[in-house]
């Protein structure tokens, strides 16, 4: 089996692009015809290489499209009693930008022709992802599309808090931090060098201090733009080396390790494949299904590796808490054999997702609360170090000339 990005148009000459997983292209060939589809180019991706540029090449095509409201607006309006292809109308009168407009009328005109929604979706898969579409799939075939897009609309929604809450609590502390270097910046290469003439007219000798901050100015100033430099360099090296699937995991294990950040991230992964998996099994989705689509929301390539080669132990006859469940936090674990012994592992993996979600809103301001004063009191430190160097050499000047 592979990924195959394809290109083809439709017997009204329309262009749609996406990708499929079949043996080899001629089932691919085969598949598009059977879609009624004219082939234009047909291309194997390499493992990874497929949902990029069938993103990239979608989001060129219809923008970013937006996935959540979406979902939300299309739940609201199937409970309301609107067949799908009038939920789909109203929605494309509400939406003003054009391509999302366009993406929408595709998927309705598909719809109109046959198709299920699954199937319509399918080939915009770079923009709303398999897990999407396997969840959508799931409600079509138990008969309760519905549901499945409500679970799913919440599941976005919550996915989508998550992030803003990590986002938002680290906007002030990230806003500090470059505040205090800018302002040390300019104490160093602007500050410094005006008195620095001063005590060179005066042709006195200088404090220890002085002398310390005043060669820190002159290294700044002359070695400014390269250090400048090799701090884009080693971050263009850092975002090469995180497209290497191996060197990428190493360095999230190590990320792992770090005293604070290491639990945070951790907390934040295991809450996001706890929900994911809580979801899916709850639209009635196989749990072998299900640990291979929910791996795929973990960012941390190590813990998404530990979490696939758990899933084969599963499959190999292993419970899922001895199998999956001691990657789950210490706090969680006996949670999840309950869970899975009392057969309501869905429910149970919902409540560890919340429990860590809440965790990782105290542990973030446990942090912001040392990282905030922590940096203030650096910069009153360095700020006062470098006032006290110019004051202790300007009153050894006076002292100098007094004398």
């Amino acid at each position: 089996m592979g990924v195959y990005f394809y290109r083809a148009l439709t017997h009204d000459g329309r262009e749609v692009s996406g990708a499929v997983d079949q043996a080899e292209e001629r089932s691919v060939l085969a598949w598009l015809e059977s879609q009624g589809y004219i082939p234009i180019d047909i291309e194997l991706r390499r493992d990874g290489e497929a949902d990029t540029a069938t993103a990239s090449t979608l989001r060129r095509q219809y923008g970013r499209f937006p996935v959540g409201d979406f979902t939300e607006g299309l739940g609201m309006l199937l409970r309301a009693g609107l067949p799908l292809d009038k939920a789909l109308s109203s929605l494309i009168a509400a939406t003003a930008e054009a391509k999302s407009r366009r993406l929408l009328e595709t998927v309705q005109r598909e719809i109109r022709e046959g198709s299920s929604l699954s199937k319509a979706l399918r080939q915009f898969e770079g923009i709303f992802g398999r897990l999407y579409l396997s969840l959508i799939q799931a409600g079509e075939m138990s008969g309760n599309l519905d549901a499945a897009i409500e679970r799913l609309s919440a599941y976005l929604e919550s996915q989508q808090q998550l992030r803003e809450r990590v986002v938002n609590a680290l906007i002030y502390p990230v806003i500090l931090l470059v505040v205090t270097l800018l302002s040390i910046i300019v104490l160093m290469v602007v500050v410094m060098p005006k008195f620095k003439q001063l005590f060179e007219d005066m042709d006195a000798e200088l404090p220890a201090i002085t002398q310390a901050f005043l060669a820190t100015s002159d290294f700044l100033r002359d070695y400014g733009s390269l250090l400048c430099g090799l701090l884009l360099g080693v971050i263009t090296l850092g975002f090469a080396a995180g497209r290497n699937p191996s060197l990428r995991a190493r360095t999230d294990r190590l990320a792992l390790r770090l005293p604070w950040i290491g639990g945070l991230v951790h907390r934040v992964e295991i809450a996001r494949y706890a929900e994911t998996l809580s979801m899916m099994l709850g639209c009635g989705i196989p749990i072998q299904k299900s640990l291979g689509a929910s791996s795929q929301v973990v960012g941390n390539r190590w813990i998404r590796q530990q979490l696939v080669a758990s899933a084969d132990e599963i499959k190999e006859g292993s419970s899922f808490g001895k199998a999956i469940g001691r990657y789950f936090p210490a706090l969680t674990q006996q949670m999840v054999r309950i869970g899975e012994q009392s057969g309501n592992l869905d429910q149970t993996l919902s409540n560890i997702a919340r429990i860590l979600q809440q965790e990782v809103g105290r542990s973030i301001q446990r942090l912001i609360s040392v990282f905030e004063p922590l940096i203030i009191v650096t910069l009153g430190v360095i700020v006062a170090a470098v006032i006290g160097s110019i004051m202790v050499a300007v009153l050894g000047m006076n002292d100098l000339i007094s004398g």
